[in-house]
């Protein structure tokens, strides 16, 4: 990898596991909504607040995510170019083949990292999704309260 090394705000390696991980945790938060559950104004507001607890992490868990995809994406490149040229002397018929099997396992940790930075992104969208159905909620429990009912 390169020279940087990227690490969490706790020291812990940036790697596509912490990532995935940190993903999962966010997209548990938001479950699905059971209708067999009384929403009250304090479950909408500890709802909303754990919501964007999450959201506002997953600002960060998606910038590292995009920059260890960035960081394999750079590897993958020089590692090619760098086979590229130590392929130069082989026949023209076998230098693709031998440049891909050189840069496998670059590929490969380019694939994982560009599917984690997919994951928290989309675990993103998730939660952005989950506070407005949860603040459609709060509108309706805030109408019933309301109406007396």
């Amino acid at each position: 990898m390169n020279v940087d090394t990227l690490t969490w705000p706790n020291g812990e390696l940036v790697d596509v596991a912490s990532i995935e991980g940190y993903a999962e945790d966010a997209r548990l938060i938001a479950h699905p909504l059971d209708d067999s559950t009384i929403r009250t104004p304090d479950w909408v507001i500890h709802e909303l607040a754990e919501v964007s607890r999450w959201a506002a992490r997953m600002v960060k868990v998606i910038e590292m995510a995009e920059a260890l995809k960035r960081e394999a994406k750079a590897d993958l490149d020089e590692k090619r170019a760098q086979a590229v040229i130590d392929v130069a002397g082989f026949p023209t018929r076998e230098q693709s083949s031998r440049v891909v099997l050189a840069t496998t396992e670059e590929r490969r940790a380019y694939d994982r990292a560009s599917v984690a930075f997919e994951k928290a992104r989309r675990v993103g969208n998730l939660l952005v999704s989950h506070s407005g159905r949860v603040q459609s909620i709060g509108k309706q429990v805030e109408l019933t309260y309301r109406s007396g009912a």
